[in-house]
């Protein structure tokens, strides 16, 4: 008991350090107007549709896309040319003409500076712009007066122009690279709407028009504060998971879970083993993520348009968590993860070939990593709650995993028997007994994931 409760305690270190890093250096507390605010971008009118939304439009251009993140630009082109605009507008800087700045502005929204003269030529900039002095833009130079707290998040990649007869020359409207951003500052509560959703769809269509949110970047220290903490949560967690299971290996008395247990018991080296492999790639992976953010942002989008498309496994689970029904995303998920994430990807396979599932575990690590990793602060906050997700489903594939080996240790395990048939054939009735063991956690999984989800859907 001593040792669950020290190893409980590791773990709520380890979370304690991932809200540390989240509430002392990214979360923002009180209303800021730019909070939820976003962008459509493109050429076309948006549809009658539009009618009775509240939104601003200002001409905008597109600076060219940096060279590092033109790496990814043929993967995210490969995925659809949607995902491919997202992609380049989320490292493309941004010029926008806003000859109404000091109305929508305050002096109190800069992190240093004033806000631009309408008849000189000067911008104010985003915080996250690469040009701190001076902007030259079709040999026209432009002093950048100001810059924008962080906090002022859609525009953190943006510089704002006045209205001067410089700026109003690079805005022509007849220009090839011109384009209309409609910018909306709807509240989190608003676009949880399935109405809103639908008339903003409608409204701006993908075919016309490339949707921008900022990406606000968790930087370096916060980054690898949280990430240490998430290695304490997944450490403790995985040793408490065994200790439970160890305990329940003598107190159960059905077989079909008994059994199972006591493997675990018996092989508890190889099972720890596993967690650590696999929870080590979701945290080196999260590192990798953090040195090549361009490569999570590609993945995201592609993530982002099969849940938009409902097409797939992650469309049908985001029509489900759509719906806000808990017991429908619950049961949707458990599905899923039981009859494609543990049978089709890793108990079937290893079946068939024996131990080979351990690629495709690995291989799902992985991806959480890349697509998980607390790069930005909309990531950041998610994983808070999500950590335990991450925790609950990657100890049911681990299960799986742990049973599929066993068909390898079984059969070179003298132990086990005579003849190859019959070591087989009593590998095989454990990975039936222990995906009894693997359905169970995905169950506990899948209800805490629902809740949690769509409370942070409504919250």
């Amino acid at each position: 008991m001593k040792g669950l409760i020290n190893w409980l305690i590791v773990a709520g270190i380890g979370f304690a350090l991932m809200a540390f890093s989240y509430f002392n250096y990214q979360y923002q507390p009180g209303h800021n107007p730019w909070k939820d605010a976003f962008m459509y971008i493109g050429k076309a009118d948006p549809n009658s549709q539009a009618e009775g939304l509240d939104y601003v439009q200002r001409p905008i251009r597109l600076l060219p896309i940096s060279q590092r993140a033109r790496l990814f630009t043929d993967a995210a082109k490969g995925i659809g040319s949607y995902v491919e605009k997202s992609y380049r507008a989320v490292f493309q800087e941004k010029l926008i003409l806003y000859p109404d700045v000091t109305d929508d502005f305050t002096d109190e929204m800069l992190e240093r500076g004033r806000l631009p003269n309408s008849d000189a030529n000067e911008v104010v900039a985003g915080f996250y712009t690469s040009n701190k002095s001076e902007i030259n833009v079709d040999g026209q130079v432009f002093k950048v007066v100001g810059q924008f707290k962080k906090e002022i998040r859609l525009f953190v990649d943006s510089y704002l122009f006045s209205n001067s007869a410089a700026a109003a020359e690079l805005f022509n409207r007849e220009h090839k690279v011109v384009q209309n951003a409609y910018i909306l500052q709807l509240p989190i509560e608003e676009l949880a709407s399935s109405e809103i959703r639908e008339q903003l769809k409608k409204s701006f269509p993908k075919s016309q028009f490339t949707t921008y949110a900022p990406l606000i970047r968790t930087e370096q220290t916060p980054f690898y504060l949280y990430i240490l903490g998430m290695a304490l949560l997944f450490l403790g967690g995985s040793v408490v998971l065994l200790k439970v299971y160890c305990f329940l290996s003598e107190k159960v008395s059905n077989k079909w879970l008994r059994l199972p247990l006591a493997e675990i018991r018996k092989f508890k080296r190889l099972f720890l083993s596993l967690h650590f492999i696999y929870f080590g790639v979701v945290v080196l992976f999260m590192l990798l993520a953090h040195t090549l953010p361009e490569l999570q942002v590609c993945l995201l989008g592609a993530i982002k348009a099969q849940v938009a498309d409902g097409s797939g496994p992650l469309g049908i689970a985001g029509k489900a968590y759509m719906s806000k029904s808990i017991p429908l995303a619950a049961v949707t998920t458990f599905a899923i993860n039981f009859s494609l994430g543990s049978l089709a990807y890793i108990t079937i396979p290893s079946v068939i070939i024996p131990g080979v599932g351990i690629l495709a575990a690995a291989f799902r690590a992985s991806m959480w990593g890349l697509l998980l990793a607390p790069n930005f602060d909309a990531l950041t906050r998610m994983m808070l709650p999500h950590s335990f997700t991450i925790l609950l489903e990657g100890e049911a594939y681990i299960l799986a995993t742990f049973f599929a080996l066993l068909i390898v240790v079984y059969l070179f395990r003298k132990a086990e028997g005579p003849g190859v048939f019959n070591k087989y054939s009593k590998a095989l009735l454990m990975n039936v007994r222990g995906n009894l063991l693997v359905a169970a956690v995905l169950v506990v999984a899948a209800i805490y994931e629902a809740i949690e989800v769509i409370l942070m859907m409504k919250s």
